[in-house]
């Protein structure tokens, strides 16, 4: 990809401090193919296998939508005088990768022990329409998970130590991943290398 002479490019490692969950809502799940129902209405066990993300040699990954709007929640806790980021972040980030890998891999008989590296997280949700309450099956990695993605943005509206400071935050305050607003997929950035754009 060529990108304006205006624009940084970096790479950014980051560690997870907590696990991080998948519950990606893709067209399979709304499928209008007929398919042999699994457990019940707000139960199904077998919900993880059409919701998680992995290569087809079964490692996690996650999508450059997950980073872009991790860095635009989490650059409202960044400020430029009395205002937030959030606006410049928005207009500006661009995420390079296609697909983001995580250093874990679905193991082949996965179980629900949160001590194991990927585990399944099961617990109840409030469905926001009917208020009923359902179980959700989803994979989860547990802390200390990592990854690497690329960025780039225009240099004229936001500086390296902002985006930095956007990338801090966001892993302190927002996440990645599924149920972040209950602390889910929060980490913390171990690097930040700048590439020249010339």
């Amino acid at each position: 990809m060529v990108l304006p002479k205006s624009c940084l490019n970096a790479e950014v490692t980051i560690v997870g401090t907590r696990s991080i969950l998948w519950h990606r809502f893709g067209p399979e799940v709304l499928s209008c193919e007929r398919k042999e129902k699994s457990g019940i209405a707000g139960n199904n066990p077998e919900e993880w296998k059409t919701t998680v993300l992995i290569t087809e040699n079964n490692q996690l990954y996650i999508e450059p939508s997950y980073i872009f709007a991790c860095l635009r929640e989490g650059s409202r806790y960044t400020k430029r005088g009395r205002s937030s980021l959030q606006p410049i972040i928005a207009a500006t980030l661009q995420v390079l990768d296609k697909i983001i890998l995580i250093n874990r891999f679905l193991p082949e008989n996965i179980t629900t022990d949160p001590n194991n590296p990927v585990y399944l997280d099961i617990r109840s949700v409030k469905n926001p329409i009917t208020k009923a309450r359902n179980l959700r099956y989803r994979v989860c990695a547990s802390p200390g998970w990592m990854t690497k993605f690329n960025i780039a943005w225009d240099k004229t509206l936001l500086s390296k130590p902002e985006m930095e400071s956007i990338i801090i935050d966001s892993g302190m305050f927002s996440g990645l991943g599924d149920a972040r607003n209950i602390g889910f997929g929060r980490y913390e950035m171990r690097d930040f290398k700048l590439y020249d754009n010339a």
